[in-house]
């Protein structure tokens, strides 16, 4: 889906998009690219793409057969494994950069499929980049199979929509870390077409000066025994604004399920903004699903005590946004890139 289409889809569907208005904010200043350095291979797969264009000579796959990725930036890039349980002992990193050649805008698409018992771990790392990036991501999931998806986005213009499909016994987990955005909009819309599937969403938002990030998340539950987790928070500094905007629907049928939201954001400024929308629809009666959601500042009482302890105001502040974002680590079961996630976390707190 290209920026045009974005926008198209901005004007049709205005309440969708009522807090994050795309034509406004995309007259805003960009960030300047981040520059990109290739790094010797390690123990993890690592495939680089420069301009939205996949760079074999950037890449190494470690113990993974390159036939697994196929494709081009137009056509598309295609990621299928079948029964490969070895797979989860290697995480792979996908990492996306740009240059001076880019183009005006980057527009990338993807298809994911996981087969039966298939494990899947990744890692997408959007770095920085003044040229506006799209991203649609078809994931298809088969019985039993299990995918643990993580996102860095750095910042700039990055619309996401990702698009799950969750067959019986399988295992969903996306941990995304937004940093910046200019604007950012991260869509995740999950079927759990499969009795038994499960999914857990979490992620961070982290926002200053007048930057504005967006997650919104459907989650459908459309057989018996799902079960689906969602923990979002937000940090928000001068004159940023963030939006969640998140649904659980279960449909007529679809009995024993479970589901569980939750949103958190910490105000740093009194012209920072935060908007949450969740929403629960619910048909069927025997369930199991609850959301709620909390926007508040620094715990002033907590600052007394830590300025009381030695601690000068800035370390106090650090601190305490530290103790915020910081159990939404342990959700992360990937020793590396928990951090991964905690470098980039400090380094916006500096």
């Amino acid at each position: 889906m290209t920026l045009t289409a974005s926008i198209e889809r901005c004007r049709r569907d205005k309440e969708d998009w009522k807090y994050t208005d795309l034509e406004a904010l995309l007259k805003t200043p960009r960030p300047r690219s981040v520059s990109f350095k290739s790094q010797q291979a390690g123990s993890d797969a690592r495939l680089v793409f420069m301009n939205g264009v996949w760079q074999p000579k950037l890449s190494h796959f470690g113990s993974i057969p390159s036939c697994i990725l196929m494709g081009d930036l137009e056509s598309g890039y295609t990621l299928t494994l079948g029964e490969q349980t070895c797979l989860v002992a290697q995480p792979i990193e996908l990492v996306f950069a740009s240059d001076k050649n880019a183009p005006k805008e980057i527009a990338l698409k993807f298809s994911i499929s996981i087969g039966n018992n298939g494990r899947l771990t990744l890692l997408e790392n959007y770095l920085a980049s003044n040229v506006p990036t799209t991203v649609e991501t078809d994931i298809a999931l088969h019985p039993q199979s299990k995918f643990v998806h993580g996102k860095i986005v750095g910042g700039g213009v990055h619309l996401a929509t990702h698009n799950i499909h969750a067959l019986e016994g399988c295992y969903y987990s996306n941990f995304s870390l937004l940093r910046g955005g200019s604007p950012i909009r991260n869509e995740l819309d999950v079927l759990l077409v499969g009795e038994g599937a499960q999914v857990a969403l979490n992620g961070i938002m982290l926002l200053r000066n007048r930057e504005h990030a967006d997650t919104t998340t459907r989650i459908t539950h459309q057989a018996p025994g799902c079960s689906s987790r969602q923990v979002f928070k937000t940090v928000l500094d001068d004159k940023s604004r963030g939006v969640f905007k998140g649904k659980i629907s279960v449909v007529e049928g679809a009995q024993k399920s479970d589901g569980y939201q939750l949103s958190r954001a910490l105000l740093l400024s009194d012209q920072a903004e935060m908007d949450a929308k969740p929403e629960l629809e619910i048909f069927a009666d025997d369930v199991k699903c609850s959301h709620g959601s909390s926007i508040g500042d620094l715990d002033d009482d907590a600052m007394f005590y830590l300025r009381s302890r030695g601690l000068n105001e800035k370390q106090a502040r650090r601190l305490l946004i530290e103790g915020f974002v910081s159990e939404m680590l342990d959700e992360i079961r990937v020793e590396e890139w928990r951090e991964i996630f905690r470098h980039e976390i400090e380094g916006w707190e500096k």
